[in-house]
């Protein structure tokens, strides 16, 4: 039993019925979007949370009666920037899936090239690594253990005899990559690489950023919401520079917008995924894929953000690199 909670200290839960009137309240309009059809909305298709969450995309009153009261903002435009945002992470969850599949092969294919490599001998030395790790042991051996728990996986492993006291040794790399998650994927890149110094080592700080993305559309979470945010002060790859050079676009402009954490996410995975991925079929229907979305639903309603020039800053960004390396000539 849950004792001492302070109830005046808990926000209380707000009713549908009472949304509406609270979001009036920060000057958000109901003109585009009326009462009844927002409420509905909230009720049947997205909850009150995931929606306002970009409210953080569009500025507010800095002084007089209306300080911190919201400029020019409808329902409407928060429920068109959830649906374009839900719309973007099905592209972005297809596209970093894809990048995680021609990676293994990418592993694999660099594997047959190394001539004192069979297939067993870098992934044992991965395994004993993580499992006299000071720091997180057998981490990927614990992870292992809790999938093989799965019917597909224990038909592949039980020929390895794995109990928990023991260590894993002599599983080879094609059914290794298949059962660890896409951050020990990542992991086992960089050992792999390093080990054996190669020039692909070079993607894996951009992979990390990859991933955080992936981990954030696997979850739902909204991605286009708080674009304003300067987060991420790190140096950007030089890849990415030259990338963006490439793109069209200046320094200040990169330093800018490279700076919050979501857009730096993206950034990359457009970058790596034609890095990567080596199907032709596959970049062309994500090239289809990117430019409907682009260059159809995403301004489908423009008149929205005719005075958001922070949500038409980022538009133009994108804009170049999509131009110079996904575009496709949609029929009219």
């Amino acid at each position: 039993m849950i004792e001492n909670i302070n109830t005046n200290t808990l926000r209380p839960m707000m009713k549908i019925s009472e949304m509406v009137p609270y979001l009036k309240q920060k000057n958000i309009k109901f003109e585009e979007c009326k009462e009844q059809d927002a409420e509905q909305y909230l009720r049947e298709n997205n909850n009150y949370f995931n929606v306002t969450s970009y409210k953080n995309n569009f500025i507010k009153y800095q002084c007089g009666e209306s300080t911190g009261k919201y400029i020019d903002l409808d329902f409407a435009y928060l429920k068109d920037l959830s649906i374009i945002d839900y719309r973007t992470r099905i592209v972005l969850f297809k596209m970093i899936i894809d990048i995680e599949h021609y990676l293994k092969i990418r592993i694999l294919n660099s594997i047959e090239e190394i001539d004192e490599e069979d297939g067993y001998n870098i992934v044992n030395l991965y395994l004993d690594k993580d499992y006299n790790d000071e720091q997180f042991p057998k981490r990927v051996h614990d992870s292992i253990m809790k999938k093989v728990s799965n019917e597909y996986y224990k038909k592949i492993f039980s020929k390895y005899d794995l109990d928990k006291d023991k260590k894993l040794e002599n599983i080879p790399i094609w059914e290794f990559l298949e059962i660890i998650t896409f951050g020990e994927l990542i992991n086992f890149f960089e050992f792999f690489t390093a080990h054996y110094n190669l020039e692909d080592k070079k993607y894996v700080f951009i992979l990390r950023e990859v991933n955080k993305l992936r981990n954030a559309v696997a979850h739902n979470s909204c991605v286009l919401s708080d674009l304003d945010k300067k987060d991420n002060t790190h140096r950007p790859d030089i890849l990415i520079i030259n990338y963006l050079k490439d793109c069209g676009i200046g320094k200040e402009n990169r330093d800018n917008k490279l700076k919050n954490s979501r857009i730096r996410q993206i950034t990359y995975t457009l970058y790596l995924f034609n890095v990567i991925v080596s199907s032709d079929g596959i970049k062309r229907n994500v090239n289809h894929d990117i430019s409907k979305l682009f260059y159809g639903r995403i301004i489908l309603n423009r008149k929205y953000y005719t005075n958001n020039e922070l949500l038409k800053s980022i538009y133009q960004y994108f804009d170049k690199i999509i131009e110079k390396n996904y575009k496709e000539i949609l029929d009219e």
